[in-house]
């Protein structure tokens, strides 16, 4: 495959690629034609590109003519709209895979005014897919050298033993993450206290062991922010690049974010309990809340900035918030008896995943939100509407 960023193709790089004869095998396929618009057809790209998902990953060249799998010519294919055919390809691909995979469609033109179109397949990293047409299950299919085939149960078996193990990983690094908070075990001192933890834990960084140079990307202090701060320190650490603010190490900072050698975030914010001077303790819900989901908050920097490093999705997002036992949610109106204490010291929310960059901080975090007011005895936070709108009273 063209080793470019997709929409960085042009036809000069797929004449080079050409020119090389470079055969077909297991990241690459060519075609003469597009998919054609009957069963068959759909049921033959819906193959081809499970087959990469399930496997490595790779291209597929649209309007490139082979024979024995070795490219011998480029006629590109004539349709009367290239972004309609784009569409249409892309409709039958995200019905008919199941779950869903990461794909794009990029269109180069050709001298003669013809086009050729790159669909590129990103290595899954929930494998295994299958293919799903007129509601009916089909094959998963794989991907060897001499093309794509039909896997049995020993491939699939391999296959979702991996992904389980995935998520065990995942899993487990959270808790112990969430431990050594506890523990006081972080990269900078944090304020004594109840604390609020936010992972963004991306399955590649377990799945393909993928690791970044921290020392050669910039601007991770403005990407990767604490939460809740105006002004910030950084450094270089043990495991990878951490940012800290406010109070100083007499107190310890009151919040963190280390972003990991493997493109996890963590990020730490303390002081979220105040004690009342009738010893009532109560959990600042509103202050986090409006800090992590609103625009241009942390949330939407972290975001930005795992897209910007072409991090693969899904990303798990999770939510967990310690020391708060015996503390309560004040009610926003003056007259509700809603309100309860706590009863454990340790919230550990369930997941959400982000399979989408477009997604919101507001999405993907309100469930868990809401999940917190449910500890202290509401239906749901009060911050937001009906319409999951932020209505901050």
């Amino acid at each position: 495959m063209i080793e470019k960023q997709l929409d960085q193709i042009e036809f000069d790089d797929i004449a080079s690629f050409v020119q090389d004869r470079w055969p077909e095998g297991k990241k690459v396929e060519y075609k003469r034609d597009s998919y054609g618009s009957s069963d068959a057809d759909k049921k033959e790209l819906l193959k081809d590109v499970s087959s990469f998902a399930n496997t490595q990953g790779g291209d597929i060249y649209i309007g490139i003519d082979e024979n024995k799998g070795v490219p011998v010519g480029i006629p590109g294919i004539s349709v009367p709209n290239v972004d309609s055919e784009k569409l249409r390809l892309e409709q039958i691909i995200r019905n008919g895979i199941e779950p869903r995979i990461d794909f794009s469609i990029h269109s180069v033109e050709t001298p003669s005014s013809t086009a050729v179109l790159i669909l590129r397949i990103n290595e899954s990293l929930l494998a295994p897919h299958r293919v799903v047409f007129r509601g009916k299950f089909g094959e998963f299919w794989g991907r060897s050298s001499a093309g794509k085939f039909s896997m049995d149960t020993a491939e699939l078996r391999r296959e979702f033993t991996l992904t389980d193990s995935v998520y065990e990983e995942i899993r487990r690094f959270r808790q112990d993450r969430v431990m050594q908070v506890v523990r006081d075990d972080t990269p900078v001192p944090v304020m004594a206290g109840a604390k609020l933890i936010l992972h963004l834990i991306p399955v590649s960084s377990f799945r393909s062991r993928q690791t970044f140079d921290v020392t050669k990307i910039p601007d991770l202090s403005t990407r990767f922010p604490p939460i809740a701060a105006s002004g910030w320190s950084h450094r270089l650490n043990l495991d990878g690049y951490v940012t800290y603010a406010n109070f100083g190490e007499d107190r310890g900072y009151r919040s963190y974010t280390q972003f990991f050698r493997n493109g996890i975030i963590e990020a730490v914010l303390g002081d979220i309990v105040d004690r009342r001077d009738n010893d009532t303790l109560l959990l600042s819900a509103g202050f986090y809340e409006s800090r992590l989901a609103q625009q241009q908050r942390p949330m939407a920097c972290f975001i930005n900035g795992l897209r910007q490093l072409e991090i693969a999705l899904p990303i798990w997002v999770f939510l967990s918030i310690v020391g708060v036992k015996g503390a309560m949610i004040p009610s926003v109106y003056h007259f509700s008896d809603e309100q309860r204490e706590i009863d454990r010291d340790i919230l550990l929310l369930p997941e959400t995943v982000m399979e989408d960059y477009d997604s919101s901080g507001i999405t993907l975090l309100r469930p868990s939100f809401d999940l917190v007011w449910n500890a202290s005895g509401y239906a749901r936070s009060q911050h937001f509407d009906d319409d999951g709108n932020w209505v901050r009273r």
